[in-house]
């Protein structure tokens, strides 16, 4: 997800570039990760890995009541870069895409990193999609790893769900 900027839009495309985004979804998928009207920047990840990504105060309070309550509550922060250490790049930008587009954007390799993140930001539709989509991928080979992790992230129903799947797959042993 590279960061868009106004100069990456070319000579003249800056102005009035509302005119060719027909809906409100279409304008408000542009502004995710764009420079354009950013009020906020997250410094995201840790250990050289980190990422610095521009955002929208008003979309993310719209979507999230901790935003909200970071942006806009009697303890707001009055920082213009926010630190997130404990939160994946990859992660927070399928998180943002979600509030900005309502797409959702996971895979193997993100979908943990990204219900945490979820469940940070108190954002359970995206949760809920998170834990679809363990739901559809689990298998006897991931059943005891994705235990671990449903028992961590508090998912009593997916925790139920690879239990009986170890017990379907494990073989009776008569003595």
């Amino acid at each position: 997800f590279p960061t868009r900027r106004s100069s990456d839009l070319g000579p003249g495309t800056l102005y009035n570039w509302q005119a060719t985004k027909t809906t409100v979804k279409e304008r408000f998928a542009f502004m995710f990760n764009n420079e354009i009207l950013a009020d906020v920047h997250f410094k995201v990840g840790r250990g050289g890995a980190e990422q610095r990504i521009p955002a929208h105060k008003f979309v993310l309070s719209v979507g999230s009541a901790v935003f909200d309550a970071m942006f806009n509550s009697t303890l707001a922060t009055r920082e213009d870069e926010i630190t997130l250490p404990d939160v994946e790049p990859a992660a927070f930008l399928a998180l943002l895409k979600f509030l900005y587009s309502d797409e959702v954007s996971i895979g193997p390799e993100t979908v943990m990193t990204t219900l945490y993140t979820a469940k940070k930001y108190a954002v359970p539709a995206l949760e809920k999609h998170c834990v679809d989509f363990l739901k559809r991928n689990l298998s006897p080979d991931n059943a005891f790893m994705l235990l671990t992790q449903a028992r961590l992230f508090d998912e009593p129903q997916l925790a139920a769900l690879c239990l009986e799947c170890l017990d379907k797959n494990t073989p009776d042993r008569k003595s």
